[in-house]
């Protein structure tokens, strides 16, 4: 049907109506005109029934080319900030394209103009209709059809259409909109789509037909002085700011800084301020990681992938969906996902099922209906990195008791649900943090879930330098750290962190700067240095399974300290065979059984009787080596006699004495193991007494001693042993006297 209302373009405006025209009545305002014209317009809708408006094509008038606005000159006054700076930036893509208002403008174009983010997308598209279409006519809302207009509509059909969509709202996607875009294109209107995500965001139909893509921003040091030109009439004589600190600013540092009765350098000077803050609190980035390269490595990758697929030039399938980091407590792998997500420039959503079963009363459908709480508000944010902690608490569906078998199954299969059932999670990259990857249900790392496992070890000497130094920020600048982190290697980088609160609290309540040796006096802890015969035994015993494990496996060797910390009088490093990488053979078996008992050995050698240094805890010599004989003889096949093929299962550390108590077989096969292999250890404590006598001199004198000169001195050892062997064949070191 015809159109009721005429149709007016910026091009042909209404003639002004003079004084006295409405036969005696006072003249319309612009607002009392609107006004009438809206209550026509729903007039005639309620007696034709729908909408009087229609997309028809553009009436022939409107099609000639019209002559460009005249742009804005800097000296405009305008009273938002924020239109301020996207008019510097838009004049600037206009300045380095001359061609690219007249394109704009042409019927049918079909312009995507990316924003720097969300806060950008209203007062870019406002500077662009004045800037590019020269009026304040107001565009066709390409999402009214959806009945969720961004502003008023006028009512008088437009000569080109907009989509706003800044991904707060469900329909900004790219499925939503395509009519309405084929629609406006056949019209010949020019359609453009504002967003700080086009692919993820606009219309698919609207990325399919562009006819150019543009990208305002970011801010810079210029813009930001015209802006302030623009808003306070006169331009800037003394103050800028900083290009670094330029990139920072908002739209919400725009507006906060702006004041009555301002000039344009205060103006400057107080958004230099404002943002200016965000430099100190900037957040951290893989960059600044350390000792986990294959994490940052992988890290970096997703960071790439992700900026493409925010850009249409990646399709979701060909992003990584997700992984596990896997390491011991407090090496820092809540603060990858943190890092991950600032490098990434997308928010972190994060959960546990603990959080999940806290939610309320831990009934099954709380529990499941927080976990989908939580992916929810990770799609509606996406794209962005999920963060599901201590992911390992799940379990495996395998091992589950029967009293509790229902509810942990169901957990379960609805997290797998979750992560790629028929609510698909586009966008959402879910990392898994966890100390033990053993306890996880295998289908969570099914390839398309969480198909990577990255360890997180923990940080080498190097490593655990650049983490002070992180930490220390502006403390003890120039300060040699290389020897502190000698002597906490086996340390994490959250106990480094702690380390310098404990400086700065030392120096703090004393009044004073901090120093160095506040630094190690709170590494060292408040344990006194031992007697010295005490001293003697624990570099001994540390020197035995240092000698050892250089001699099993030459280049596994980290370090060997006698500096006591918490329950523990020393400690060797090494590393240990990485999975995939080691055969386990009986021969590597034994090695790793020579290793865990080489300190009890030394003792017995060379002063006369083991102390009960080796027993203890979960985590002692005789519990690692009973341990590893165990698996070799319930679940490795590595024992040797009748029945070494049954596989009894794999045990865990906690039901190793409830299996041996239960299976004497098994608990005698696992005591003649561990008897044979600490005969053997014994034999090369024998052979190499002289190299773990000196190197427990060295460990008195220094401490800690790196692996590299641990295994120079046991190859210095072995030279000088082979030069005196004429002389002294067949003698035997039975004992050194401390």
């Amino acid at each position: 049907m015809p159109n009721p209302i005429p149709n007016t373009s910026a091009s042909t405006p209404s003639p002004a109506l003079p004084p006295g025209s409405m036969g005696g009545a006072a003249a319309l305002t612009g607002d009392a005109l609107d006004l009438a014209i809206e209550g026509l317009a729903e007039a005639v809708e309620e007696e034709i029934g729908h909408e009087p408006f229609h997309l028809g094509p553009i009436p022939p008038q409107a099609r000639k080319p019209q002559p460009p606005p005249a742009h804005r000159p800097s000296r405009v006054r305008l009273e938002d900030p924020a239109e301020a700076a996207a008019h510097a930036m838009i004049r600037r893509l206009l300045e380095a394209d001359p061609t690219l208002h007249g394109r704009a403008r042409e019927p049918g174009a079909v312009l995507v103009v990316e924003v720097p983010d969300a806060e950008w997308v209203v007062p870019v598209a406002e500077t662009w209709r004045m800037l590019i279409q020269g009026t304040d006519e107001v565009p066709f809302d390409g999402d009214d059809a959806q009945d969720r207009p961004y502003r008023r509509i006028s009512k008088i059909e437009p000569s080109w259409a907009e989509f706003r969509r800044d991904g707060s709202d469900r329909w900004h996607r790219p499925e939503d909109g395509n009519g309405a875009v084929r629609t406006m294109v056949a019209s010949g209107r020019p359609v453009y789509g504002f967003s700080p995500a086009p692919a993820r965001c606009l219309p698919s139909d609207l990325l399919r037909a562009a006819t150019a893509t543009v990208a305002v921003g970011p801010l810079d040091p210029a813009a930001l002085a015209e802006a302030a030109t623009m808003l306070t009439g006169a331009a800037p004589v003394t103050a800028s700011v900083p290009p670094e600190v330029a990139r920072l600013v908002t739209v919400g540092d725009l507006w906060l800084a702006r004041l009555p009765h301002q000039d344009a350098d205060d103006y400057l000077r107080r958004l230099a301020e404002l943002a200016s803050q965000r430099l100190s609190v900037r957040p951290l980035t893989l960059d600044g990681l350390h000792g986990m390269e294959e994490a940052t490595r992988w890290g970096k990758d997703v960071a790439r992938d992700l900026a493409d697929y925010a850009r249409g030039a990646l399709t979701w399938n060909d992003v990584d969906r997700g992984a596990v980091l896997v390491g011991p407590t407090g090496t820092g792998k809540t603060t990858f996902a943190r890092a991950l997500a600032a490098q990434c420039g997308v928010p972190l959503v994060t959960g546990s099922l603990g959080q999940w079963q806290g939610a309320k009363d831990g009934h099954l459908g709380t529990t499941l209906g927080a976990m989908r709480g939580t992916f929810e508000a990770a799609r509606k944010a996406a794209p962005c990195i999920l963060l599901v902690d201590e992911i390992d608490s799940f379990g495996n569906r395998t091992t589950f008791r029967h009293h509790d078998r229902d509810y942990s199954v169901q957990v379960v299969n609805a997290f797998l649900e979750e992560l790629d059932g028929a609510a698909t999670r586009e966008g959402v990259v879910v990392l898994g943090c966890c100390n033990d990857a053993s306890r996880i249900d295998p289908a969570i790392l099914r390839p398309g879930r969480l198909e990577r496992l990255i360890g997180v070890p923990l940080p080498d000497q190097a490593a655990l330098a650049a983490i002070l130094r992180h930490h220390l920020g502006g403390d003890l600048p120039g300060a040699d750290l290389s020897r502190l982190a000698l002597l906490g290697l086996g340390s994490t980088g959250a106990e480094a962190e702690r380390w310098v609160r404990g400086m700065r609290r030392r120096a703090r309540h004393d009044r004073r700067e901090a120093t160095l040796a506040d630094l190690e006096a709170e590494l060292r802890g408040n344990g006194s240095r031992p007697a010295p015969e005490v001293l003697r035994r624990v570099a001994i015993h540390e020197a035995g399974h240092a000698v050892v494990a250089a001699l099993g496996r030459p280049g596994a060797l980290i370090s060997a300290s006698v500096l006591a910390q918490g329950d523990r009088a020393g400690r060797v490093l090494w590393t240990e065979p990485a999975d995939g990488q080691t055969t386990v053979t009986r021969a590597a078996l034994s090695t790793l059984l020579r290793e865990a008992l080489a300190g009890r050995a030394a003792e017995e050698e060379l002063l006369g009787e083991a102390s009960a240094g080796s027993g203890g805890g979960a985590e002692s010599d005789l519990a690692t080596a009973t341990r590893l004989a165990t698996a070799a003889v319930t679940a490795l096949g590595l024992d040797k006699g009748g029945g070494a093929l049954v596989w009894r299962g794999l045990p865990d550390a906690a039901g190793v004495p409830a299996l041996l108590a239960a299976r004497p077989d098994v608990a005698r096969r696992v005591g003649e193991m561990l008897d044979a292999a600490y005969a053997e250890t014994r034999s090369v404590v024998r052979r190499h007494g002289l190299a773990i006598c000196r190197l427990a001199d060295l460990l008195v004198a220094k401490e800690t001693v790196p692996g590299a000169e641990i295994e120079a001195l046991v190859s210095a050892s072995e030279a000088a042993t082979k030069d005196c062997r004429p002389r002294g064949a067949g003698r035997r070191l039975r004992r050194v006297r401390p």
